[in-house]
């Protein structure tokens, strides 16, 4: 991790939120986080140019601190950052996925996932769980362990040992969620990580009238 990626690494941050700017400049943007003296609009575009460098800062420092890990590559070569992998599953459920990073020990010979967050960490290493699935498909690799790294930190988060979520259970999930859109079954999961939801304006539990289903059709005789 040399001084040249690191600055690479803040270009492209630069450059990604131009482009992003440049698509729609009058939004739609969104601002999470909370309101402080310094940054009454919240989490917005100048929050991002002032807090973006630090993160990247962080990712160099702790990449740095860590020699003993290093970017894992697949088969073909190609090194496992930002990762598209798109498998096709028993029950014809295909599974698409952007990994953010695989590192592979270079002492063991291990490998781990690891997504980067910018905001707070999940409660679970389920989205890791569904990242060593697709790995397994596509590569025949199944990392043992998985963690999110936090940028506001410099850190990683929790280590998830992933043999938690055999790869058949992890499977039958992705039919049985299948199944549900199939058969446009959507169950609400209302929790404080709603406000940070990019759809929430259209879902039915916060007051969308455009999406709301009709609640009995599930009582009337199928014809």
């Amino acid at each position: 991790m040399s001084a040249v990626a690191y600055e690479a690494g803040l270009a492209a941050f630069r450059e990604t939120l131009a482009e992003e700017e440049a698509k729609a400049p009058a939004g739609p943007w969104r601002a999470g986080g909370r309101a402080t003296k310094a940054y009454p609009n919240k989490e917005d575009k100048n929050w991002w140019l002032a807090e973006g460098p630090t993160m990247v800062h962080n990712y160099y420092t702790w990449r740095l601190q860590n020699p003993n890990l290093d970017i894992w590559h697949t088969p073909e070569g190609v090194p496992a950052i930002e990762l598209g992998v798109v498998v096709q599953l028993p029950g014809d459920v295909t599974l698409k996925s952007y990994i953010d990073r695989v590192f592979v020990d270079k002492a063991t010979g291990k490998t781990m996932i690891v997504d980067l967050k910018t905001g707070k960490p999940p409660q679970a290493g389920l989205q890791l769980a569904v990242y060593r699935l697709a790995l397994q498909q596509q590569f025949g690799e199944a990392p043992q362990y998985g963690a999110f790294w936090m940028a506001r930190q410099g850190t990683l988060d929790t280590v998830y040992n992933l043999d938690q979520y055999p790869l058949p259970m992890v499977e039958r999930w992705m039919r049985d969620v299948k199944k549900a859109i199939d058969m446009q079954i959507f169950v609400p999961h209302i929790t404080m990580m709603c406000d940070y939801c990019g759809v929430k304006k259209f879902c039915y539990a916060h007051g969308s009238q455009e999406y709301t289903p009709d609640f009995g059709d599930d009582l009337k005789e199928k014809q």
